[in-house]
């Protein structure tokens, strides 16, 4: 079943439906926006909140608090030890910063003039690799040196045109030796070789037809996706097939991101908004941190 969002929205292909156990660790009052998250060594997570400009701390057994306050939104992180490098900026403004954050300390790492709507953010060896979801470009940032610059422009990472006015470049993973990048409002997900020392050129397509925001990659090559305001989450398998695999029923509500768990990969943590999309109104759920189960069908 193809779903047409509107007229000058993309089309998306969910695949088969076929849900898998899900249980909600956590949760924060309606009007939260839950952005990305990382894991830490102990069982614990990271997640940010641009709506709140902070970064909370969950504990395994679902307990919450504020690990960090900064100035303007936080999107992306990147786990460093039991600390992290966050991005952190104003939409559509050039004041984008890379800011590591840990719990005695919040240490402004360098500016970064290249983001003007910085989002998901992944490691690549010693450097971050950032996504701009206005700019039609990737970043790459050393952060021993506190410098970046443009790795990657490509039109297939291009997004708020006058035609489809949705981020464009969203989610970023590096898996392989290959840097996966999600274009929500073009509904592509795209990939290409990394190497620190030389800029990209090539993209190549992996899925069309494929709203998605953040995403993680298995493994075994299955690609794991968060389709936001569609409210599920969506399994790519290496020979291209699609699986939907959580949606509102379980409490994906607004999906940003996934993760899987790094001490067990048969489980996946989803962050969401509660379907907020702007100031709180009424009917807006809870945010939520989904666990999902991958080897427990419903």
């Amino acid at each position: 079943m193809n779903i047409s969002l509107d007229a000058r929205g993309p089309t998306h292909e969910p695949g088969v439906t076929r849900l898998v156990a899900a249980e909600t660790i956590a949760q924060w009052e309606p009007g939260t926006f839950l952005e990305n998250l990382a894991a830490r060594p102990d069982g614990s997570w990271l997640v940010t909140i641009p709506s709140h400009n902070r970064v909370d701390l969950v504990q395994p057994d679902g307990r919450h608090e504020v690990f960090a306050r900064l100035p303007n939104h936080v999107t992306g992180i990147a786990a460093d030890g039991t600390a992290a490098y966050v991005l952190t900026g104003s939409m559509r403004q050039h004041d984008w910063r890379l800011v590591h954050v840990d719990e005695s300390a919040i240490q402004t790492i360098c500016d970064l003039p290249e983001l003007a709507f910085g989002n998901g953010m992944a490691r690549a060896g010693d450097h971050l690799l950032a996504a701009d979801s206005a700019l039609s470009h990737v970043v790459s940032i050393d952060p021993r040196q506190g410098t970046s610059s443009v790795w990657l422009q490509h039109e297939l990472l291009a997004g708020f045109t006058p035609t489809n006015p949705m981020p464009g470049a969203n989610g970023i993973t590096v898996h392989n030796g290959w840097v996966y990048v999600s274009n929500t409002g073009q509904a592509l997900l795209v990939r290409c070789r990394y190497d620190v020392a030389e800029p990209a050129s090539q993209l190549e397509t992996v899925a069309e037809q494929l709203v998605a925001d953040d995403f993680d990659v298995r493994s075994d090559g299955r690609i794991y996706l968060a389709t936001h305001f569609l409210n599920t989450v969506v399994r790519l398998d290496p020979d291209g097939t699609r699986t939907t695999i959580a949606g509102h029923t379980q409490g994906i509500v607004g999906s940003t991101s996934v993760a899987l768990d790094p001490s067990d990969p048969t489980e996946l943590l989803v962050t969401t908004t509660g379907g907020m999309q702007g100031p709180r109104k009424a009917g807006d759920e809870p945010a939520r941190l989904v666990r999902l189960r991958l080897d427990h069908k419903l």
